[in-house]
């Protein structure tokens, strides 16, 4: 009976050892962007921006609502799908019922601030999604300095070698563009066209000024929530978006895991760390087991100090490990945390009924 029992306590020692090596989980370096310092530099003698370096606002397409009220934009595509919230001040419209047509529009006081796009049947004019980015060098003046004046104050943002490569500023009249570049398969991913205080407002590249420093309003805890849930909506909906452009199938959403990301979001923002392995938490793997998640793989993205989703996951995109995990066709659930600057993004896969593959819309 001995060494029955033994048998069987061995047995079950090697059934959990093989449970848990059987399981793969995935963690990559840490992402933060390119200005994390977020730090503008005053400069007493900045020269106001060239006119002559601007060209031309197009006469078409979505960049020519912008500075509208919100009624062209509603008389041409409906009213959007949610309205969300967000750390500068102005309102999110979000219209994400097919991947073709997917954009996000910036809406203050009623006025069209800035335009994301990223579905590849809208008219992004002067430039097109998935265009080859080799088009866009051939046909754009890109600059690696570019002035701003609001008034009487001037903002000159100066780009780094992957700025230029990969998140190209264009400057039109009284108008900017930033071009979201797929290093791998060197196509345009997105556009953002924003006015010139909003661009200043998000501060996406290094900046120095002469004059005032625009800065958003610092939000309540309770409007915070509910931008943090705002950006962890986008986070799901634009990794889902690229998934699809390149044939992979979308992600699940899923509470618990989000409940788990959102945690680690903000543990890192309170307790001051940038890292997948918590002081007080542990690592993923920890974490997963301690909210009892099942999961045969996961996997975990992380990035500090960006503005906002959109620059999240295109950072996450055109990062090797993070593209990997973003783009892994094994999981099937993810769960999207952000609290402040700080995102998170769990992935797993599970053993389920097979989840439809919507068809690619290259």
């Amino acid at each position: 009976m001995k060494v029955l029992v033994r048998v069987l306590i061995l047995m079950a020692i090697m059934l959990t050892l093989f449970f848990y090596s059987d399981q793969s989980v995935k963690e990559n370096d840490v992402l933060e962007a390119p200005n994390s310092s977020g730090q503008a530099i005053p400069q007493p003698n900045l020269q106001p921006p060239n006119e002559t370096n601007s060209i031309a606002r197009p006469a078409s397409g979505l960049s020519t609502l912008i500075g509208q009220d919100t009624s062209g934009l509603i008389s041409q595509f409906g009213g959007p799908n949610r309205i969300e919230a967000s750390a500068f001040g102005y309102s999110w419209w979000i219209y994400n019922e097919s991947p073709s047509l997917f954009m996000m529009v910036g809406v203050n006081k009623d006025i069209i601030n800035q335009v994301y796009i990223a579905g590849n049947k809208l008219d992004a004019a002067p430039f097109q999604i998935q265009q080859s980015v080799e088009d866009v060098y051939r046909f754009t003046i890109i600059q690696n300095e570019i002035s701003v004046a609001i008034e009487d104050n001037n903002y000159t943002f100066s780009l780094g070698q992957e700025d230029v490569m990969n998140r190209i500023l264009v400057e039109f009249d009284g108008l900017y563009a930033q071009v979201y570049v797929d290093k791998i398969d060197r196509e345009i991913e997105a556009i953002r066209f924003t006015d010139p205080k909003t661009l200043v407002l998000h501060q996406p590249y290094e900046m120095s000024y002469k004059g005032d420093y625009l800065a958003p309003s610092v939000p309540s805890t309770s409007e915070q929530k509910e931008i943090d849930e705002s950006n962890e909506r986008q986070t799901f909906d634009l990794t889902n978006l690229f998934r699809l452009r390149h044939d992979i199938r979308q992600v699940e959403p899923d509470l618990s895991l989000s409940m788990v990301a959102r945690k680690h979001s903000e543990d890192m923002a309170i307790q001051n760390y940038f890292s997948h392995e918590s002081p007080n938490y542990g690592d993923l793997e920890d974490r997963l087991k301690e909210a009892e998640i099942p999961f045969t793989t996961a996997g975990e993205n992380i990035a500090a100090f960006y503005f906002d989703p959109i620059e999240v996951v295109h950072g996450w995109l055109n990062s090797p490990d993070h593209r990997e995990m973003l783009l892994n066709e094994d999981f099937t659930h993810v769960g999207s945390g952000a609290f402040g600057k700080y995102y998170t993004q769990n992935f797993v896969e599970r053993e389920i009924s097979e989840l439809p593959k919507a068809d690619n819309e290259r």
